[in-house]
């Protein structure tokens, strides 16, 4: 929808258009279940800065824009709305840090990197960082304004040349300041775990088979399906699918911030093709990679699928010994799944 309103000041007229997604928000994919509970989110409206260009949303944004610099620099914003929290402060800020090849921060910093902001009238923060990505592109800098209202995370967020990003923040932050919120409007359902844990489908048309002994959980945000196993040691492991637009950072930024996860160190663009093999997919490119933290004795197993505009993620991670004894029912679990398209 759209409303137009016509100021007039200073002997011109300055036109305002106010865009809403025409359709209800999209939550990520999740596997089908019996039970189900309703997520409600407000239309958002927006005022359209100038020299920013409105871009076809989809997939989990209801908002997308491209803005171009001098000297052919780039910047893309974004609105994710996620039910719920959206995962922990300190979790979402390390994430958004190593994007921009920034190192993670404790807890106990975090309260030093928020600045107060006003998001359509609420109270919101707002996070800064710049820094020199993992592939050693140029410096990149990141803006990322957090609310969070009525059952619903907002994220909206600035990603770009650094000396674009840095004119363009009182713009971002003025163009949060002027958002309008709608009455809300239900979203899809959240699927509680189904009966046959085996049985998995999602978004595009996904659908996979796991084998007997994983366990389907309720997946999390963004999560397409998610899955546990144990052994009677009492050894755990978690397999995780999540669908993104794009290539989600590139295989670099998304093998390093793995590493982190399971406490390695990042590694080069050229020690990258030591870690990285195919994995043949059927109509697909796939890459796996297998990392092992010897100190804590983690393990993860990820496998990258891209198809078309789209990156499917999967990973494997838990107990050493757990993971390496599922790594074969992961990779044919990975192979044999269909897309729908």
């Amino acid at each position: 929808m759209a409303a137009v309103a016509v100021l007039t000041g200073c002997g011109r007229e300055e036109i305002r258009a106010y865009r809403a997604p025409k359709d209800p928000v999209q939550q990520p994919p999740m596997a089908h279940g019996h039970g189900s509970s309703q997520w409600s989110t407000p239309r958002l409206r927006w005022e359209l800065p100038a020299g920013w260009q409105e871009l076809p949303a989809g997939q989990m944004r209801v908002g997308y824009f491209a803005v171009a610099g001098q000297t052919n620099q780039k910047a893309e914003v974004t609105i994710i709305p996620l039910p719920g929290m959206a995962g922990g402060d300190l979790e979402n800020v390390n994430r958004w840090r190593a994007q921009v090849g920034l190192a993670p921060v404790k807890q106990e910093e975090l309260p030093k990197l928020i600045e107060a902001i006003q998001v359509g009238g609420q109270p919101g923060q707002l996070y800064d960082f710049a820094g020199t990505p993992y592939d050693g592109s140029e410096k990149s800098r990141l803006l990322v304004a957090v609310l969070r209202s009525e059952g619903t995370a907002w994220f909206f967020k600035m990603l770009g040349d650094e000396g674009l990003v840095a004119q363009q923040k009182p713009v971002f932050v003025d163009f949060l300041k002027r958002l309008a919120f709608e009455k809300a409007t239900a979203g899809p359902a959240v699927g509680a775990a189904p009966d046959q844990p085996t049985e998995a489908s999602g978004h595009s048309g996904w659908t996979a088979t796991a084998p007997s002994d994983w366990q389907q959980q309720s997946p999390a945000p963004m999560q397409t399906a998610k899955f546990t196993v144990a052994e009677p040691s009492g050894g755990q492991a978690e397999i995780t699918v999540v669908m993104l637009p794009g290539d989600a950072g590139g295989t670099l930024a998304n093998v390093n911030r793995w590493r982190q996860q399971i406490g390695l160190g990042p590694v080069s663009e050229g020690q990258l093709a030591q870690l990285v093999s195919p994995l043949e997919v059927p109509g697909a490119k796939g890459l796996q990679v297998d990392m092992t933290a010897d100190k804590t004795k983690r393990r993860m197993v990820a496998a990258m699928v891209s198809r078309g505009a789209e990156t499917w993620f999967y990973k494997l991670v838990g107990d050493e010994a757990v993971v390496g004894k599922q790594q074969a029912s992961f990779l044919r679990f990975v192979q044999g799944a269909k897309y729908g398209f």
